[in-house]
């Protein structure tokens, strides 16, 4: 819905110069206005993008008095109960927005106003009374929120590049979170890869005031405990009421909309249940990607077809993805190491062009319901193991590799597998005692980190992980995606990639209702033999495709090596891998930097060893670009002058 960001200084004035650069960083995010509160010791700052109540909407959202000011990002889909329970106790709303309900909850219950709200949010709510700015973000992370502090001061904004902008904080490198992208693929919150930056945690509440800075959690995914578990045909019948109602909450009355349709089981299941909804075509869009054996083209004209909508193909190729890189990484403040996200700021870029403002994907299905091949191959080594304890590894091992070479694992593959449960015993202190699933890539790119990094990363380990709650295997593996992958890739990349074009991503997989849900769902509901997500496959059994239906799960990849370090990307590798940029960085070491990108050409997608050597090189190339983008962003010159809505909101301050 927009963008936030916010400076508290108790000891000083807020600057409004730096309030300005702030929410001049992000403008993506909100082309439709923008507003300010200026107090004693307190600046807040939003740029809107219009989508509920569009007319009146404006923030900052307040009470009555004007001593509570709100800036929030995202949807309250529960607004309007909310709004009619506060009108009768004597709550009086100046705007239709549905973030006008959050200062008044906040009157009625304090700081327990967020467990009341139903949505996506990122909220920044300053009680002038208190002198407290309390911060906090949705369950799973839909929404972004960072901040830093220094001495007495505290910044925010929903992205990293408004808390540079202020002048306040400096773009460097935290040695831990370039450590945790070859140790998670990414960082983990509070961590992030800049020093002294902080991602506020999913599911709390940050509060500060004159005396300290203190975290809260209030919500814990999969908590509750593995007792009177549901399966059989009333869990699926929940399940499909559950999911259609946060389909349902999501559809927009004001602007228009669409839907991304890969053609795989979780999008089409979104689309179709949208379908089934309006009872009218819907528009959808699907990324090509020809001549490639990763396009999904076929799968997503099927999808389209049986559903009867109006789907646009958009293709997009590796001289596309090497020209937007350096803007990807812009908006995305992380190195990354799978090729997947580029793509989807062309498909955000052609709905907002064609008038979409919010768009509804299929994300967090695989982390909500054990959706990727880790899980059943999890499942599989733990039976497996039985056979090591009878003396039978040999068999093991067969078993293991064939499983892997049915589903056309790179050569070598089976030899890392097998070796898994053994360092995960080693490592399980940084998990608390649980099982991680995604194990089995972190250790792959973990065991190169100590040689690559320099010194001041590769002695690290990677961060520990909370320890997951008492609950089911499975449940207990999953915890973990909260804690990494979910908030911090899956999430973020379509907010991000969203927002870069001023279209709100919505992600019903992600409704507090199935999360709860979920948690209550018996494993076999989940996986049921090889099958993933069975639950949702009997769900909309008579919606779904049979084809799509069966498909097996497909992540969703776009080439490396093609396109990234050979073909139209060969200069970019030969300039961000090269001795000269890896020496100027710093970061990592030269000698080993050159035998990975010498082992991904050899290999990549037929060896293990070379699939790895590509996932490590395209992290170096994208930390140095990433570097770089962000060093010509700080030389950049700064707005100079002060914005209307701010220069009001100084004079209005400043009357007695």
């Amino acid at each position: 819905m927009c963008g936030i960001a916010g400076i508290l200084d108790l000891d000083a004035a807020v600057e409004p110069h730096r309030l300005a650069r702030m929410a001049h960083s992000l403008a993506h995010r909100g082309p439709d206005g923008e507003g300010y509160f200026v107090g004693p010791g307190i600046g807040l700052a939003y740029r809107r993008l219009a989508i509920v109540d569009v007319p009146g909407g404006q923030q900052p959202l307040s009470d009555e008095r004007g001593d509570i000011q709100v800036i929030f990002n995202g949807e309250i889909y529960n607004h309007r109960a909310l709004r009619a329970r506060l009108a009768e106790r004597g709550h009086t709303f100046t705007s239709g927005s549905d973030g006008a309900v959050i200062a008044h909850l906040y009157e009625e219950h304090g700081l327990g106003f967020v467990d009341h709200l139903d949505g996506d949010f990122a909220i920044a709510l300053w009680d002038g009374r208190l002198r407290r700015l309390t911060l906090t973000r949705d369950p799973v992370g839909v929404k972004p929120l960072y901040y830093h502090v220094a001495g007495g001061r505290l910044q925010f904004a929903s992205e990293v590049k408004a808390l540079f902008a202020s002048g306040l904080c400096a773009a460097r490198v935290d040695p831990q979170g370039l450590r945790d992208v070859f140790g998670y693929g990414q960082p983990t919150a509070p961590g992030t890869f800049w020093a002294g930056v902080h991602d506020l945690p999913p599911g709390h509440l940050l509060v500060a005031d004159g005396e300290a800075v203190s975290l809260r959690r209030y919500f814990t995914p999969l908590d509750g405990g593995p007792h009177d578990l549901l399966s059989g045909r009333a869990a699926v019948e929940q399940f499909r009421s559950v999911l259609v109602e946060a389909v349902r909450k999501r559809l927009p009355d004001e602007v228009d909309f669409g839907a991304t349709l890969s053609g795989g089981l979780d999008s089409t299941a979104v689309v179709a249940t949208i379908s089934a909804l309006l009872g009218t075509p819907v528009q959808t869009a699907s990324i090509r990607l020809p001549g490639s054996d990763l396009d999904e083209g076929r799968y997503s004209r099927l999808a389209a077809k049986a559903l009867g909508v109006d789907n646009v193909e958009i293709e997009f190729s590796g001289a596309e993805a090497c020209e937007h890189l350096a803007k990807t990484l812009w908006h995305l403040e992380a190195p990354q190491w799978f090729g997947v996200a580029t793509p989807f700021l062309k498909v955000t870029r052609i709905a907002a062009e064609q008038g979409a403002k919010v768009a509804l994907t299929g994300d967090g299905a695989d982390e909500l319901l054990g959706g990727y091949s880790w899980y059943v191959l999890q499942r599989l080594e733990q039976r497996l193991g039985r056979l090591t304890r009878a003396g039978l590894d040999p068999l093991r091992r067969l078993i293991l590799g064939r499983v892997l070479a049915h589903n056309a694992a790179p050569t070598g593959a089976a030899a890392h597998m097998i070796s898994v449960p053994g360092q995960l015993a080693e490592a399980e202190g940084r998990f608390g005692g649980g099982a991680p699933a995604w194990f089995y890539l972190w250790s792959a790119m973990d065991a190169v980190a100590p040689a690559l990094l320099r010194p001041s990363s590769g002695a690290l380990l990677p961060s520990p992980l909370p320890a997951p709650p008492v609950h089911t295997a499975l449940h207990r593996s999953l915890h973990y995606e909260y804690q990494t992958r979910l908030p911090s890739w899956v999430l973020m990349l379509s907010d991000r990639l969203s927002m870069a074009n001023g279209v709100e991503v919505r992600v019903p997989f992600m409704d507090r209702a199935l999360l709860d849900l979920s948690a209550r769902l018996d494993p076999r509901m989940l996986i049921r033999g090889t099958s993933e997500k069975h639950i949702l496959k009997e769900a909309l059994r008579d919606v779904l495709p049979a084809p799509i239906r069966r498909r097996r799960k497909k992540p969703f990849f776009t080439p490396i090596t093609p396109w990234y370090l050979t073909g139209p990307g060969a200069e970019l590798a030969a300039t961000y891998l090269g001795p000269a940029a890896v020496r100027a960085g710093g970061l990592f070491d030269p000698a080993q930097v050159t035998a990975l990108h010498q082992a991904a050409l050899r290999g990549a997608g037929r060896t293990w060893e070379g699939t790895v050597a590509e996932w490590a090189s395209m992290a170096v190339l994208t930390t140095h670009l990433l570097l770089e983008v962000f060093h010509d962003a700080a030389a950049a010159p700064a707005p100079v002058s002060l914005p209307t809505p701010l220069a009001s909101a100084l004079q209005r301050a400043e009357r007695p």
